[in-house]
């Protein structure tokens, strides 16, 4: 059947304008050859880490140290800062220095119930690491301690939930402790002599506390200076691998460790100490 030339021509010039009226909404028609439209990207939030999110062997009275960062995301900073800063007294175990609080850094916050809280740096920047110290109350065995973290910063906020589970002591704590800080020593004393640039000697002031206090052959401990923390792990099981481990973090400034130690042999007379790949993650 033959269409009327009137009908046909109609409707030639309809796709025609069709196709003028759309063709700066298609992909690669918008008059810049080989291009295609995009749409802006929305920022990408401020964001709160902290790990690990929960310890199953906690126990009653001993310091678990969690590990907070935050990310700024796509948001850039704020460039002016006001002349207002705050001054807090710190309440960690380590140090009772005071920290002024820049408006530009993000204040980490904690709270628990059954547990003391406590928290520094109190402030951040984006690349730097706070910790929150949490010490479970006696009387909460059996119990599950849940700790809300917050920060803060330049209007926007995140928070993160973490939880130890609390267990029976273990009955040799403090053999466990005393073996802990012979051994931290026989690597101090080996790292001072051997890698003096780090700074690290048994003349810092030193506190200790255990953790995955309730494994039978591999006992875990960690040390905490003002500007380190190393952590210890050696293997109890009998003289023929009666290895140790060490690592040492920079606290404010390193998420993981960045140098690892090794001693063959716990019982032999010359004990033979020497650097191994550093371990990818702190022991908690």
């Amino acid at each position: 059947m033959k269409i009327p030339l009137k009908i046909f021509r109609d409707g030639s010039l309809f796709v025609v304008a069709a196709l003028i009226f759309f063709m700066p909404l298609l992909p690669g028609c918008n008059g810049t050859p080989g291009t295609t439209a995009t749409t802006q990207s929305k920022p990408i939030p401020f964001a709160l880490h902290v790990s690990p999110l929960h310890m199953d062997d906690a126990i009653e009275g001993a310091n678990y140290v969690f590990l907070v960062t935050v990310d700024y995301g796509t948001v850039e900073p704020k460039i002016e800062t006001t002349e207002t800063t705050k001054t807090l007294e710190t309440t960690s175990d380590t140090t009772g220095t005071t920290q002024t609080i820049d408006d530009n850094l993000a204040r980490i916050s904690a709270t628990a119930e059954n547990a003391y809280v406590s928290v520094g740096p109190k402030a951040i920047a984006e690349g730097y690491v706070a910790e929150v110290v949490v010490v479970p109350e006696e009387g909460t065995i059996g119990s599950i301690i849940t700790v809300r973290v917050k920060a803060e910063w330049q209007g926007y906020s995140d928070t993160e939930t973490v939880t130890l589970n609390i267990q029976e002591k273990p009955e040799a704590l403090e053999e466990l402790t005393s073996d802990a800080r012979i051994i931290r020593n026989m690597f101090i004393s080996w790292i001072a002599a051997n890698n003096p640039e780090l700074g690290i000697s048994l003349d810092e002031s030193w506190y200790g506390t255990i953790v995955y206090p309730n494994t039978v052959v591999i006992k875990y401990f960690l040390f905490f200076s003002e500007k380190w923390e190393v952590g210890i792990r050696w293997n109890t099981s009998d003289s023929s691998v009666d290895w140790a481990q060490m690592y040492i973090r920079l606290r404010t400034a390193q998420f993981t460790p960045s140098r690892s130690f090794e001693i063959d042999s716990l019982s032999a007379t010359n004990k033979n100490i020497y650097e191994i790949s550093p371990h990818s993650m702190v022991w908690r």
